[in-house]
């Protein structure tokens, strides 16, 4: 073979081995960007798309008494909503952080979400522990029972605790998920709260 073709055969050779490389280096960091826990925020925080829930869907909900939610109070700045089931210990230890934080930070409204699936698991909880449970840990928290279309646009949390934060035009801003995340402590939620525009 001439020189000139085994330069030309090399450059080809070392193009597609440049374009190999920059295209795993493209996949590593669209995999990166599009991991949930992937960065930035609190510990424990993830941080989710504008496609995730906004509060409109508590907002439009009723509670366990039958009275509508609605839209945040005019001195409200934030939504923290808390998915939880009667029978759950770590549930139990977050409603404790979460009235901590009710008492420091009287401009974020505290919502409880229970779906029935959850509540009901192996037949550990009902409707009436889910009012003696709210009566005894937290009188306080409002609380709505999820439907399948809620919990659909809740993204069917799998495990309890889970919170969302909310910002106050209802943007999702944060969630703590138990898949991924530990319990959120105060500093955390602090931090998420911190964090909103």
């Amino acid at each position: 073979m001439r020189p000139h073709h085994l330069l030309r055969r090399a450059g080809r050779r070392a193009g597609r081995r440049a374009g190999l490389r920059a295209g795993l280096l493209l996949g590593l960091l669209v995999a990166v960007a599009a991991c949930p826990a992937g960065g930035g925020g609190p510990r424990g925080a993830t941080a989710l798309t504008p496609a995730g829930p906004t509060v409109a869907l508590l907002d439009g909900a009723a509670d366990l008494d039958g009275q509508p939610v609605g839209p945040l109070a005019a001195e409200q700045r934030a939504t923290i909503a808390i998915v939880f089931a009667s029978w759950c210990g770590a549930c139990r230890d977050e409603i404790v952080v979460l009235d901590e934080l009710r008492a420091a930070h009287p401009d974020v409204r505290l919502l409880g979400v229970n779906y029935r699936a959850h509540e009901e698991y192996d037949g550990r909880g009902d409707a009436a522990a889910v009012r003696a449970f709210v009566a005894t840990h937290a009188p306080w928290l409002r609380v709505v029972p999820a439907d399948e279309a809620m919990w659909g646009q809740l993204g069917r949390p799998p495990k309890v605790p889970t919170l969302y934060v909310f910002d106050r035009t209802g943007a999702l801003a944060r969630t703590f998920d138990r898949r991924h995340d530990p319990l959120p402590t105060r500093a955390d939620l602090e931090a998420a709260l911190a964090a909103l525009p």
